[in-house]
């Protein structure tokens, strides 16, 4: 087969890990013989391409980033789940053109553009991207169509097995989509509302592809891993447990996790089948002890559904990790002290928290340009820690944190060691989202 664009180097850049995007984006150029190279990081970038990919997985990758992104000569074209605003990219960094959302179909078509000529004004009338014109104008041309989720196998790297991502040496996509309505979160936003699953046989044959390339452990992912298989928001018992089932025939049980779980998206069937089939742990997003900050992110679940489903992972033999978020705007002291004592009644067997943060394309990142500095957490100086010049949003991550090694279902003792590791991992948070809030104001 004659490999088109041969002469025209092209390279997918993935700055911290191998993403899954960057590794099916990788895959599909592969498989349609453009001559491309995986590159993790921008250090072993010699610069030399005509035309490169960025996958971009933060919106701190912007700042983090700019000044290795703004040396590579060429078409430089950036993609990955923050370019569901493409302003706050084009905003901050001089690139060529930002892919929108779901790019599979987008980048051929760039491709097909540049197979004659590496002029840049001949992609802009293509859909699904964005660019600055002439008079430094952002223009967006929408994406009409969504790609088929039957596609190409993503490219394995040769040291996949390396990575360390929560526990696995890479993620899989199962679906795509979400129904719910959760303001801070950018599956829906970016993959949109409906459920698209894969093919059951598409998935096993890209496990098996993974595992004979060197991948030991392995996610499964979609957003929320219960939809696999489901409309309307309804779980589909059978076709995820088939699925479960029929992985881990290949990884083995240890080898496979689920990494996010509703708690309204869950069934006895379900959880049994996390139990056989799985390394036995279940991740639940349940944000807030307050029922009130659970309405203003849209969560739509109840804290007795949150109680339900920590009692019935809990009965299926189950381990329970819970995903909080604090500083949410508009949290008062009354709903920090309700999630305090959620956290305390639940004793999960392990905790990720986090201040909350705008994600390109989410409400709450829409809200927050407008939100009032004086009224955010990030910026009101806690009383509590005044020596450590911490926010209330610092304040009350380190508490919770604190907070959930204390009350959890085997007790940590707190020592200095540990206080200072999360004192360090606040610090982090509070200076990531900060400098992220200045690229949207």
């Amino acid at each position: 087969m004659t490999n088109r664009n041969k002469y025209k180097k092209t390279v997918v850049i993935t700055p911290e890990f191998y993403n899954y995007g960057a590794l099916l984006i990788t895959g599909i150029l592969k498989d349609n013989d453009y001559n491309t190279t995986l590159i993790k990081g921008f250090e072993n970038n010699n610069q030399n391409h005509e035309i490169t990919f960025i996958s971009l997985q933060s919106t701190i990758h912007i700042i983090k980033y700019k000044k290795e992104i703004e040396s590579i000569k060429g078409i430089t074209i950036i993609g990955g789940p923050i370019t569901r605003d493409p302003s706050i990219i084009l905003n901050n960094l001089n690139v060529d053109i930002v892919v929108l959302g779901e790019g599979e179909d987008t980048i051929l078509e760039i491709m097909k553009k540049l197979e004659k000529t590496n002029d840049k004004n001949n992609l802009y009338n293509i859909d699904g991207i964005a660019y600055l014109n002439n008079d430094n104008e952002i223009i967006i041309n929408p994406q009409k169509t969504k790609p088929s989720i039957n596609r190409s196998l993503p490219y394995v790297p040769s040291d996949i097995n390396k990575e360390q991502i929560r526990g696995a040496n890479t993620y899989i996509e199962t679906h795509r989509g979400c129904s719910g309505h959760c303001s801070f979160c950018q599956v829906p936003c970016f993959f949109g509302r409906e459920i698209r699953s894969r093919k059951t046989e598409d998935i096993i044959k890209e496990v098996k592809y993974f595992k004979n390339h060197g991948a030991e452990r392995i996610a499964i992912s979609g957003g929320t891993g219960t939809l696999y298989g489901s409309k309307d928001f309804r779980i589909n018992d059978d076709q995820f447990t088939n699925l479960l089932k029929e992985i881990s025939n290949i990884t083995k049980p240890a080898n496979l996790t689920i990494p996010d779980i509703r708690v309204d998206l869950v069934t006895p069937k379900t959880l049994n089948a996390i139990k056989k089939y799985t390394n036995q742990w279940v991740f639940y997003g349940i944000e807030s002890g307050s029922q009130r900050i659970l309405k203003k992110m849209k969560k739509g679940i109840t804290l007795d559904q949150i109680n339900n489903a920590v009692d019935l992972a809990r009965f299926a033999g189950l381990k329970i990790a819970g995903s909080f978020i604090v500083a949410y705007p508009g949290e008062t002291e009354e709903d920090f002290d309700q999630t305090l004592d959620l956290v305390a009644d639940l004793s999960l067997d392990d905790y990720f928290i986090s201040i909350a943060e705008p994600i390109p394309g989410t409400q709450l990142a829409k809200d927050i340009k407008d939100y009032p500095d004086e009224e955010n957490l990030l910026y009101q100086k806690s009383k509590k820690y005044k020596k450590e010049n911490y926010s209330v949003a610092e304040e009350r991550a380190l508490d919770l944190m604190i907070e959930s090694y204390i009350f959890r279902s085997h007790p940590v003792m707190m020592n200095k060691n540990l206080l200072n590791t999360l004192k360090d991992e606040v610090k982090q948070q509070h200076e990531h989202i900060t400098k992220v809030m200045k690229l949207y104001k």
